[in-house]
């Protein structure tokens, strides 16, 4: 976390040296803060709800079911997990790295994590509404694969080497 503080603090300081020089840094300060200021709050509370389900998640449900001695079925849940994750980045991503933290197996965080992104089921009436209930099922199907897939390999790869 250090390391993308630090180049998001180089690259902010490299953009409001640039603004300078064409007479915007005013501009662009007041633009970040005003996101700043939507986003704060929503930040706060994905960190909040990631700290109290770290507490709230049995260890013995973390060990049986998502760590890695549950092996694929790890992989399964945290697919079928990922998928029905309807919050955004400011509130998966703690969550995903809670119970990461929490003994889950790298397999099983990879395709939570796999499960989140490509199958997320809060854009399907989006999706089905524009592209059609077929695209929308063969799409899932061959993301579920591809998630499957990744937490399996995950899962051999921290067998293996880790």
């Amino acid at each position: 976390m250090i390391a993308t503080t630090v180049i998001f603090f180089i690259i902010a300081g490299l953009l409001f040296l640039l603004n300078i020089k064409h007479g915007r840094h005013k501009e662009g300060v007041k633009s970040g803060l005003r996101q700043m200021l939507v986003a704060l709050p929503v930040i706060l509370l994905a960190l909040l709800l990631s700290g109290l389900l770290e507490v709230l998640i049995p260890e013995e449900f973390i060990k049986r079911w998502l760590a890695q001695e549950a092996g694929i079925t790890g992989v399964f849940l945290g697919t079928f997990g990922g998928m029905m994750m309807a919050f955004g980045p400011y509130a998966s991503y703690p969550i995903i790295a809670t119970i990461y933290g929490s003994g889950a197996g790298l397999g099983t965080t990879i395709s939570m994590l796999s499960g989140w992104t490509m199958l997320g089921l809060s854009r399907i009436p989006f999706e089905s509404g524009f592209l059609g209930v077929k695209f929308s099922l063969l799409r899932m199907a061959l993301h579920a694969i591809f998630c499957v897939a990744a937490g399996t390999v995950a899962h051999f790869f921290d067998l293996l080497f880790l």
